[in-house]
């Protein structure tokens, strides 16, 4: 059994890594959005809002989903852990 442990170890390292690289790509966004405010056009503006709107919703979506994934992770490794033991 530790050797599955030890699959999943480098797994859950990935995920970390994902949701790393996703605060990255969010602070960028907000820095795009902030540049974006001072558009003199007040559609070009609003479009942008509406797409930056969606595009937050994504990656909090995608933020959930690798969160979701590490506690599975997570919880396999426990489970894991005990047949370990009980075996």
């Amino acid at each position: 059994m530790d050797r599955l442990g030890e699959i999943l170890d480098p797994v859950r390292k990935r995920v970390i890594d994902i949701k790393d690289a996703l605060a990255h790509a969010r602070y960028r966004y907000d820095g795009i959005d902030l540049i974006l405010e001072t558009v003199a056009d007040s559609r070009a503006r609003g479009a942008s809002q509406d797409i930056f709107t969606l595009a937050a919703e994504k990656m909090n979506a995608v933020d959930t989903l690798l969160d979701d994934l590490y506690r599975e992770l997570s919880d396999l490794d426990r489970k894991l852990e005990g047949l370990g033991r009980a075996g």
